[in-house]
């Protein structure tokens, strides 16, 4: 079985998901995410991190959206979109849009967790659980 067919179910059974809501999003867009060619590792744990709330979710599905209607097979739009964000943003939220270039740029890789100390205390939670689900994302095969 494709790690792809794996993700959800263990993202779920590592209990990593902050609520019900986050959980649902995750889930919504990863039936679309995973079939596409430019899902990878790296975008499963943007996903995961930006389900945490509305507003990120929708930036991420928007731009999957628009990755799908321009037939994109790799996250090199994305990557472009995130570093434009990273100037309009709070210092918590620019910390966490560079670990979400990092995941793209780094494949198979998640970062220790020094990155968190450069975090408001709202934040944590869920940089932390996108650490754990990264590492557990990094070893399905």
């Amino acid at each position: 079985m494709a790690w792809k067919e794996k993700c959800f179910r263990s993202l779920m059974d590592a209990k990593l998901f902050l609520s019900t809501a986050h959980m649902e999003r995750f889930k919504e867009l990863w039936k679309v995410l995973k079939k596409q060619p430019f899902c990878t590792k790296g975008m499963c744990k943007c996903l995961f991190m930006a389900a945490w709330d509305q507003e990120h979710y929708q930036f991420l599905k928007d731009t999957v959206d628009e990755m799908i209607a321009r037939k994109d097979t790799d996250t090199s739009y994305m990557l472009e979109k995130g570093r434009v964000v990273l100037d309009n943003v709070a210092l918590s939220e620019r910390e966490l849009f560079k670990l979400s270039i990092r995941f793209l740029e780094e494949e198979g890789r998640t970062p220790d967790e020094r990155f968190l100390l450069k975090l408001a205390h709202h934040w944590v939670p869920i940089a932390d659980n996108t650490l754990e689900a990264g590492r557990l994302l990094d070893a399905l095969e």
